[in-house]
C-alpha cells in the first residue's frame, strides 16, 4: 500500500476523488528496478500498470528476424504497462531499466474492477492512458522509420 499523496503527484489521478485515491492506494505499491533489469517482457500477461516516479525505462519492438530497436525512452511521470488495462491485457513490448528505477505499481485485475465500479477513476485513467498511447506511437513510429 502506497499513501494517497504518493498518487496525488501523479497528473494521471488529478480530478480523482478522494475516496477513489484511497481505494488505489490500497493496491499499489512502490518497487525499485536496477538499471538493465526487464520490468516485462513482450508477449507476457500484463498484470501491473507502472509510473514512474525517477529514472529511465526503455520501451523495446522486437522486430521481423528478432532485431529489437527501443522506440522510446520513459521517464519519471510517464506510465508503462498500459496493456494491463486493455484486453487482452498481455504486453505489446519489452520493458528494460536504462538507469535505476522507482515506481509506483498498481495490481490491474483489482484497478480494472475499482473503474467498473468508479466510471469517474476510469473515464479520468483511460483518457490520460489514450493521450499517452497516441504520443507514444507517434514516437514510435518516427523511431521505426529513423532506423529503416
Amino acid at each position: 500500500m502506497i499513501s494517497v499523496e504518493t498518487l496525488r503527484t501523479l497528473p494521471y489521478f488529478g480530478g480523482v476523488s478522494s475516496e477513489s485515491l484511497r481505494a488505489v492506494a490500497e493496491i499499489a505499491d512502490e518497487r525499485e528496478f536496477q538499471a538493465g533489469q526487464i520490468v516485462f517482457q513482450d508477449g507476457a500477461a500484463s498484470q501491473t500498470l507502472y509510473f514512474i516516479q525517477h529514472g529511465e525505462i526503455d520501451i523495446i519492438y522486437t522486430l521481423q528476424g528478432g532485431r529489437q530497436c527501443v522506440v522510446d525512452t520513459v521517464v519519471g511521470g510517464d506510465l508503462v504497462g498500459w496493456s494491463s488495462l486493455v484486453p487482452p491485457y498481455q504486453t505489446t513490448a519489452t520493458a528494460a531499466a536504462r538507469t535505476a528505477v522507482r515506481a509506483v505499481c498498481i495490481q490491474a485485475p483489482r484497478l480494472r474492477q475499482l473503474c467498473d465500479r468508479d466510471p469517474a477513476l476510469g473515464y479520468c485513467l483511460m483518457g490520460h492512458v489514450a493521450a499517452t498511447l497516441s504520443d507514444r506511437l507517434r514516437g514510435a513510429l518516427v523511431q521505426l522509420a529513423a532506423s529503416g
